[in-house]
């Protein structure tokens, strides 16, 4: 056993009266060892483990599996109720209250696990998440993008993972994965004048199949804009970061149409503020124009953007409650939309709506008559969008959503932190792409505290 796992005698000291439950350790050769954590020594990259007879040991950190990788560095710092990166990063009470209240339970384990505990969660969850950050973390390109296609929207999606649980540029474990990233969207950026995060920036023939550009850029935004509020915890600056978000938030605005929405198809550049309107699209642009303003800047025309935004929401709400298109079988309809055009009227207006409240009533019976399943309507961007709106409706409605919904996710984990590929009964709402899939599972996870 000791050449396997690792494992030397050791004597420990308990810190505090903290105990972990008995479990089961598994390595990296699917050898299994029955010990409650003790402690952890991050100097020596080891473990303290205590077996039922009382014997005390150090196991090898790099021996141990993703997922009991995972669980040693969340609960130890659980149990000693402490930001996961205050040691190494500084992060204070006082320096959380800088953040909008909405940000501040992401950074320490303690507050991560209870967020998930008040939601209908399970300690599981945390675990998977950081088995997929492991995963994210090995998987960066070299240019430090993620995916092998629509790199803009996909280091997007693979940041907002990490920085959904608290990782910055500071992150002992992340930190490099995160700055990597980070860099990667603001020299894309700069390669176009009006700092669109994708490389079908231009318009027309440049502007990719479906105007993939205009959704790289509104969800690239979202991520350089919660890096950027998130930057006032850290001590590292990243140059441009500031410069390339207010860029991409001033074309966002002006490429808004007289509808309050956004479409592609423009003769300069991918957008195409003459146009009408794509709800879809429109849906990624709602949470850029929300992270807009949680950083505090001052942007021209972004308080009219918004109620134009929320005026456009309004007009395509159904009578049934929904948005989008009442057709069941047209391409994008309320069944599909309304999870992010409900969450959209909720972060923009930062209450509860009649508006919100019917979109909320709508996608909870449609949910209800049509239960999540992996094996049957697993149309994972729009799960991504009804966790968002059930979540800040809250209530029972994001409850019974998350306890038909996370265990599935969490099933459907393979053991390297990816996701198996569900069967989904709407093509468009699909996730083929393997890193697509694992950032919309890790979102959806992460939902109880991002």
């Amino acid at each position: 056993m000791r050449s396997v796992w690792g494992i030397a005698t050791l004597s420990v000291i308990l810190l505090g009266s903290a105990a972990a439950e008995m479990r089961v350790w598994t390595n990296t050769s699917g050898q299994l060892i029955e010990a409650e954590l003790t402690g952890v020594n991050a100097a020596k990259r080891a473990v303290n483990v205590r077996l039922k007879n009382g014997a005390e040991f150090e196991i090898a950190i790099d021996n141990l599996s993703p997922p009991d990788k995972a669980y040693a560095r969340e609960h130890w710092m659980a149990m000693q109720n402490a930001p996961a990166s205050a040691a190494d990063g500084g992060i204070t009470e006082a320096s959380l209250k800088t953040l909008p209240e909405s940000f501040r339970p992401r950074f320490a384990p303690s507050t991560r696990l209870e967020a998930i505990r008040r939601g209908g969660g399970t300690p599981e969850i945390e675990a998977a998440v950081a088995a997929s950050l492991d995963l994210f973390k090995t998987s960066q390109n070299a240019d430090g993008s993620w995916g092998r296609s629509n790199k803009g929207a996909m280091t997007g999606f693979v940041l907002q993972c990490f920085l959904g649980h608290g990782e910055t540029p500071d992150s002992p474990e992340y930190g490099d994965s995160v700055v990597k990233g980070l860099m990667y969207l603001i020299e894309l950026a700069g390669k176009n004048p009006p700092g669109i995060f994708s490389e079908k920036w231009a318009g027309r023939d440049g502007g990719g199949l479906g105007g993939a550009g205009t959704y790289e850029h509104a969800i690239a935004t979202l991520a350089v804009g919660e890096a950027y509020v998130m930057a006032r915890l850290g001590t590292k600056s990243l140059p441009g970061m500031r410069e390339c978000f207010e860029t991409a938030i001033k074309t966002i605005i002006s490429q808004q149409t007289s509808k309050g929405a956004w479409t592609y198809g423009g003769d300069t550049i991918v957008y195409n503020p003459g146009a009408g309107s794509d709800l879809s699209l429109a849906n990624w642009h709602f949470q850029a124009l929300n992270v807009a303003k949680a950083t505090g800047l001052k942007f021209e025309g972004l308080d009219p953007c918004i109620k134009k935004a929320l005026s456009y929401i309004e007009s395509v709400q159904t009578k049934d409650g929904g948005f989008g298109s009442a057709l069941r079988e047209a391409h994008y309809n309320q069944w599909s939309l309304s999870g992010g055009a409900t969450a959209g009227h909720l972060m923009l207006t930062g209450k509860s709506t009649p508006a919100a409240k019917k979109g909320v009533k709508f996608i909870s019976g449609f949910l209800q008559a049509e239960p999540p399943d992996w094996e049957k309507n697993c149309n994972l961007y729009c799960w991504h969008g009804y966790s968002n709106a059930l979540f800040l409706n809250g209530g029972t409605e994001w409850t019974t959503f998350a306890t038909r919904v996370m265990p599935q996710i969490l099933a459907a984990q393979q053991p390297d932190g990816s996701f198996k590929h569900g069967r989904p009964d709407w093509p468009a709402g699909d996730a083929a792409d393997a890193t697509y899939r694992q950032a919309l599972c890790t979102l959806i996870l992460e939902t109880f505290y991002r």
